[in-house]
């Protein structure tokens, strides 16, 4: 069970977290519509190209300000290769869910579409969140 004090000494990065989110959400986005090209219903392999190169390219931006910001580790190789090993499964979560929205809902839009892929986003963040601050920069 956390505790209160635990709570309240993980807030502060948890925060940082989540700014440094919220600019790694605008490269997935970016990444995923401009890789989509305004196709609001693409074919599910251009989907999970598109997703997973979003992702990736978010990862990365947000290993290098997580590293410094967010968790005041030191770079290295090693955290490195620990960050992107928990953002493995955090794709895997992302793509599987949307999938599973997308087969749900049946998004018919773009717009529809970015809706999907929010939740999508929600459901891996809390797994990244607790694997990079337990495994990759403890």
């Amino acid at each position: 069970m956390v505790t209160l004090e635990q709570r309240i000494r993980y807030a502060p990065s948890f925060v940082r977290f989540a700014m440094v989110g919220a600019l790694a959400t605008i490269v997935d986005f970016s990444t995923f519509n401009i890789l989509l090209g305004g196709n609001g219903d693409p074919s599910t392999p251009h989907l999970l190209i598109a997703a997973t190169t979003g992702f990736t390219i978010a990862t990365y931006t947000s290993y290098q300000f997580n590293s410094r910001f967010t968790f005041r580790a030191g770079r290295s190789r090693a955290a490195m290769t620990r960050y992107f090993v928990i953002a493995v499964g955090g794709v895997l979560i992302h793509n599987a869910t949307l999938l599973a929205l997308r087969a749900a809902f049946d998004p018919g839009t773009l717009i529809e579409l970015n809706v999907t892929k929010l939740g999508a986003l929600s459901a891996s963040m809390l797994w990244n969140y607790v694997g990079y601050r337990q495994f990759a920069f403890r």
